[in-house]
């Protein structure tokens, strides 16, 4: 197998064992000293990696529905404004062509119904971490953006709930 390929799939696989928490500092530079992250840190952290093994990264902004996750309806509505969100993932061309590749729900949280990706080639998209309703190539990475006060019970919620599936499994 290729060399770089090789350090393509290690680099992911790190970064998917971060257990997925919705932090309300992000800040990618920080994510294996928190030991958390959500979409954003994992794959920005993972993206820049990407760009300094010489791999073509685009970030994806994607919208979606959280109640096409695996999550308890009363958790999704502590989100005060409403169940649409926007999540991240990456493009990257290891080759020749362009490939998905999304690192966000932990290895953890396959039981509790979360995609997750195992065995991934490097080549192939990996699956993504939401059900897209539309997919938006950006040309940099997105600004750190985030309504807190929206959303930090529901944060907390989600995390709650989260931490108690991993321990399920």
């Amino acid at each position: 197998m290729n060399p770089k390929i090789k350090k393509i799939i290690r680099l992911y696989h790190k970064v998917q064992k971060v257990p997925f928490y919705c932090l309300v500092e992000r800040d990618a530079r920080l994510l294996f000293k928190k030991k958390k992250g959500c979409c954003f840190e994992k794959n920005v952290f993972l993206g820049e990696e990407f760009k300094k093994l010489g791999i073509p990264v685009k970030y994806l902004r994607i919208k979606f529905d959280w109640n096409d996750l695996p999550i308890p309806k009363e958790i999704i509505k502590k989100r005060k404004g409403g169940s649409i969100g926007w999540h991240l993932a990456l493009k990257i061309k290891p080759k020749d062509k362009w490939i998905y590749v999304d690192a966000t729900w932990d290895p953890k949280l396959e039981k509790a119904g979360f995609p997750i990706t195992r065995n991934w080639d490097g080549k192939s998209n990996t699956k993504l971490a939401v059900p897209p309703k539309e997919i938006i190539e950006l040309k940099e990475i997105p600004p750190k953006r985030i309504k807190v006060t929206e959303i930090r019970e529901f944060f907390k919620a989600l995390n709650r709930w989260l931490e108690l599936q991993r321990k399920r499994g």
